[in-house]
């Protein structure tokens, strides 16, 4: 059975010397390289999911800009308080309507820092009404392959009021017209004559859209309920991972290492982990559920996890989570394809964590050890880690009855009439 696969489109943005300048951000579902049928709101969910919170914008763009389109209706919500200025040009779509509200909103934007685009640029009556959105404004994309020499001419001047606004011609596609583009003040360059868009691809962890809206129902409950938030989020090991990838890749000025879900959530504030597992639970919605060999490693994880977990608490240590994020993830090389010292940069693990899950000697390490024994049906190995760790084999098998039954709770009251 193939894994699941992420995929993102990705097309070189060039400048006048044919360095590459930035990278247009493509939301693509398959390895076919073009536009899939979905509606422009739930393409750029995904593809801020895609990027940011399973491939890893450092591998889909590196340290360069990532152009990104947002729809009207996206530009109206608080989605980009966690993106980072530095990262993302927002590109405003063609067909966006230009009203005061949206000015005041890309305004706030621009304070905060980040670079905004108009795509597909035409002459339109709105931008004469609206004129103040040229000193918002740092780019202009014309279309090269859909605008005739005339149009083209007429934008060029009407921009050449605008000395700060920097022209980007896309859809270059011969060597003739990056030679005019060049000649006619355009200082960045895209399309087919310089590369195709390319798919950049990771692996995605299955995950529960039903478990994700209890969690919205949750989050909504006034005061909601940390601990019952966590529990539900300790679940699913493809949302505790991208809730760890939010807070290390997106714009949050909080510690790097991370010990449990609560301080996770505690950290990053109930506010932003509703929007950001409303913005999961609608992409998951969007393009259905995983395989099977990824969702069995996912759920062999959650039961060494909370083997761990309560097999801590049972020792009476005082950080059981630790334990637990240790069972969590200690599958994630296996699912993800990478190398640990690739994903320790994607996922801001505690020290502990991090030591046990790459196979170094730590406090957590025999009970990782044991819950991998039990896994394997391994009694010799078992009967020798429960000699060295002091417990009985009653207390071993209570947790590990236990630790199945949670891993499974959930599945079963979702198919319940």
């Amino acid at each position: 059975m193939n894994d699941i696969n992420t995929f993102v489109g990705r097309q070189p943005i060039l400048d006048q010397h044919g360095d590459i300048y930035g990278y247009e951000l493509l939301y693509r579902n398959s390895y076919k390289n073009f536009f899939p049928n979905v509606n422009p709101e739930q393409a750029t969910i995904g593809l801020l999911v895609n990027t940011f919170l399973t491939i890893g914008i450092e591998k889909v763009a590196g340290n360069r800009l990532s152009f990104i389109n947002f729809t009207g209706e996206l530009l109206a919500q608080d989605i980009f308080s966690s993106l980072d200025p530095e990262q993302v040009v927002i590109e405003v779509l063609e067909n966006v309507e230009i009203t005061p509200s949206l000015l005041t909103k890309m305004r706030l934007l621009k304070e905060t820092g980040f670079k905004i685009a108009l795509d597909d640029f035409i002459l339109q009556e709105q931008y004469s009404i609206h004129s103040e959105l040229f000193e918002i404004v740092d780019f202009i994309k014309v279309d090269y392959l859909n605008t005739t020499p005339f149009e083209r001419l007429e934008i060029e001047k009407f921009i050449k009021q605008y000395p700060a606004i920097v022209l980007l011609a896309e859809k270059i596609e011969t060597e003739e017209q990056f030679k005019v583009a060049k000649a006619s003040g355009y200082k960045l360059f895209q399309g087919y004559f310089f590369s195709k868009p390319e798919i950049v691809t990771g692996i995605e962890i299955p995950s529960n859209v039903s478990l994700h809206f209890q969690i919205i129902e949750r989050l909504h409950t006034e005061p909601p309920n940390i601990d019952e938030i966590t529990e539900l989020i300790m679940h699913d090991i493809s949302l505790s991972y991208k809730l760890l990838r939010l807070i290390n890749t997106l714009a949050f000025g909080v510690p790097k290492r991370i010990s449990s879900i609560k301080q996770a959530i505690v950290l990053i504030g109930l506010r932003e982990t509703k929007r950001w597992v409303q913005v999961l639970a609608l992409r998951e919605l969007g393009e259905g559920s995983g395989n099977g060999r990824t969702q069995a490693l996912a759920d062999y994880s959650l039961t060494r996890a909370k083997i761990c977990e309560l097999l801590a608490k049972h020792d009476g240590k005082k950080n059981p989570e630790e334990y637990f994020f240790a069972g969590m993830f200690s599958l994630i090389d296996v699912i993800m394809k990478r190398d640990w010292d690739a994903i320790l940069q994607l996922i801001p693990l505690s020290d502990e964590v991090a030591l046990t899950v790459k196979g170094e000697r730590t406090e957590i390490t025999p009970y990782l050890q044991i819950a991998e024994a039990v896994e394997r049906f391994d009694w010799l190995r078992i009967e020798q880690l429960i000699t060295e760790m002091g417990i009985t084999q009653a207390e071993l098998s209570k947790c590990t009855l236990e630790a199945h039954r949670w891993t499974q709770r959930l599945q079963y009251s979702n198919t319940t009439p």
